[in-house]
């Protein structure tokens, strides 16, 4: 079964040039933003806190498009997740 994922445009895309030695290389990431009151919320510490399964399928969507689009190229993607005045997690997805 085709898995059909959401399109879109990522926040950040890094691109390897051509002629250098990062050609063919695409790094895909997108921020997520997350408030002490979500935090606190959720009753988890930054730690302890997990890349959450929708924006797993949204980047995921972004790599999928973009694999369509450069066959040949080489994604990397990653999610970060800010996290209030507290800190961040990156996720390498």
């Amino acid at each position: 079964m085709e898995r059909s994922y959401p399109t879109g445009k990522s926040d950040l895309e890094f691109v390897g040039k051509y002629h250098e030695r990062f050609a063919g290389l695409r790094w895909v990431i997108e921020f997520k933003y997350c408030s002490n009151a979500e935090l606190r919320r959720l009753n988890t510490t930054i730690e302890e806190f997990t890349l959450r399964p929708d924006d797993n399928e949204q980047i995921a969507g972004y790599v999928e498009g973009l694999q369509r689009e450069y066959p040949e190229a080489q994604v990397a993607s990653f999610v970060i997740y800010c996290f209030s005045n507290q800190g961040f997690r990156i996720f390498a997805v």
